[in-house]
């Protein structure tokens, strides 16, 4: 009998989350309409080669425009995203605003997709083991933000993880991050089912915390699709094989990638906390963010 690990990762990712995926796939099909072809190839280019990882389909090369923002700043902004959003520093963003104008939302969303899902394919794999991933031809669309929302809406509807797993895992994103307004806020659920501060302290050292066994897996599993995805290591594979279950691993794979929609409010300066202190929020059953 073969083992639930052993499937694949396309496989996993089609068996245990299709909506989320076929979301997902929407999201790897995009071409923003603002992004000319030279723009969106050298985005897939440098964010995915700068970790070690195979790239997302390239559009096929074709003339400068005349009035296009010069390559230098798209791959300066897109390689300082994918290695670390946090460290980008105020003049390259300056540059970036001021060189995409009002596309730069939809081209640092581009950077996102090309950013994130080599990640989510590669630690897939390494879970459950190598597979084909297919991708649909790329097509151009005006509504790159509404494709971004029915990803992150289909992976807040899973709910294989327990909320407080689900809530140390954005948390540890957002602090990888440096998001200032994710960092702010507490899941509720979470906190009903018993999270507490002494908990979320434990975060940055939790291989030598308290935190239960699934829980350091699941932050492990989190830690290397933010730093080290090319390189997942050996005994954080166990351990998550030991303590989670295959659907509950899909889902903080998907989580860590929707969570990380974060990195462009932080890259264009767009994450300061709405209010003072903590503000706690909750996910309705149509996985709505409300904040109560």
């Amino acid at each position: 009998m073969s083992s639930p690990w052993s499937v694949g990762g396309a496989a996993a990712l089609q068996e245990h989350a299709p909506t989320a995926g076929a979301a997902l796939g929407g999201l790897v099909a995009l071409w923003p309409a603002a992004l000319s072809e030279i723009q969106l190839a050298t985005i897939r280019m440098v964010t995915a080669e700068g970790l070690g990882l195979s790239p997302l389909r390239k559009p096929p090369t074709g003339p400068r425009r005349t009035a296009e923002v010069p390559q230098a700043i798209v791959m300066a902004f897109a390689e300082q995203f994918a290695a670390d959003v946090s460290e980008i520093g105020d003049d390259l963003r300056a540059t970036w605003l001021e060189a995409m104008g009002k596309d730069a939302f939809d081209g640092a969303l581009a950077i996102y997709v090309a950013d994130f899902v080599p990640r989510v394919r590669v630690v897939l794999d390494g879970l459950f083991g190598d597979d084909e991933w297919f991708d649909t031809p790329l097509v151009r669309s005006e509504h790159a933000r509404l494709l971004m929302d029915e990803f992150i809406h289909e992976v807040a509807l899973l709910d294989h993880l327990d909320p407080v797993t689900t809530e140390l895992v954005r948390l540890r994103g957002a602090r990888q991050h440096q998001c200032r307004i994710c960092m702010a806020r507490r899941s509720l659920a979470a906190v009903r089912d018993g999270a507490d501060a002494t908990m979320f302290q434990q975060l940055d050292d939790y291989r030598h915390s308290t935190l239960t066994d699934a829980h350091q897996a699941a932050l492990a599993l989190t830690d290397a699709l933010i730093w080290t995805p090319a390189n997942l290591r050996a005994r954080d594979i166990e351990a998550v094989r030991a303590h989670l279950e295959p659907a509950e691993a899909v889902e903080i794979v998907l989580d860590v990638m929707r969570n990380a929609a974060n990195k462009i409010a932080v890259a264009l300066g767009a994450d300061a906390p709405e209010q003072a202190g903590v503000q706690l929020f909750e996910v309705d059953e149509a996985g709505r963010l409300h904040f109560p």
